[in-house]
């Protein structure tokens, strides 16, 4: 059936988010790490096309935790000059200002989490438009899609599909690729590199998918 095959694309288009949603939320932490060895994560992203060196996981995995926190904290929290994950940062509101927290946007993206009723972790302490979150959110929405296709609700998928474009287009093709961008010119350590590269090419992708879908 052809709601196989959306439901398919929706599938792996929810967890790609969700995978990306999870590497810029935080660092990863020691069980994380184990869990993404045990399961051949990093071999798969490397089949995927990104330039990681296994034998950075291939140590202590105290010491493989040390330097991607540390690497972490550098580039997305400080203290000195680090790459802010807030859309509010560089996207100017209605009156031209840009970098500052809690803008325009960052109302409107707590608007849209409230509206659309997204949990979002109460342990991760966080204003609303950071990177995880605006990229959660599409996780969630896709996955919605996706669980209609299944229950071949056609009118509710398509309704996610106009969602998900509406959102993209005013909140995640703002800024991202360009956050994405800093992140690639900054990062020391090639796993965070090539993280920023992968996203900023899926999103670039879904840009291409999503500007076909009709409103």
């Amino acid at each position: 059936m052809i709601t196989d095959t959306f439901s398919e694309i929706a599938k792996k288009r929810s967890h790609i988010y969700g995978f990306f949603a999870g590497i810029f939320k935080k660092e990863l932490d020691s069980e994380q790490l184990k869990e993404m060895i045990q399961t051949r994560v990093f071999n798969l992203l490397i089949d995927g096309g990104a330039d990681i060196d296994l034998a950075f996981f291939n140590r202590p995995l105290e010491r493989v935790e040390e330097e991607l926190a540390c690497e972490y904290a550098a580039l997305f929290i400080g203290p000195g000059k680090h790459i802010a994950p807030y859309e509010s940062i560089y996207v100017p509101d209605s009156t031209g200002r840009v970098g500052e927290y809690w803008g325009e946007c960052t109302v409107d993206m707590k608007n849209w989490v409230e509206h659309y009723g997204l949990k979002i972790d109460e342990k991760f302490e966080s204003i609303p438009d950071h990177i995880s979150i605006e990229l959660e959110f599409m996780q969630k929405i896709i996955e919605q899609e996706n669980l209609a296709w299944n229950r071949n609700d056609r009118e509710t998928a398509e309704r996610c599909l106009k969602v998900e474009k509406e959102f993209f287009k005013k909140h995640i093709i703002q800024w991202i690729p360009e956050f994405c961008e800093k992140v690639i010119e900054a990062a020391e350590i090639d796993f965070y590199r090539e993280m920023a590269r992968m996203t900023k090419d899926f999103i670039l992708e879904e840009k291409q998918m999503i500007c076909n879908i009709s409103d």
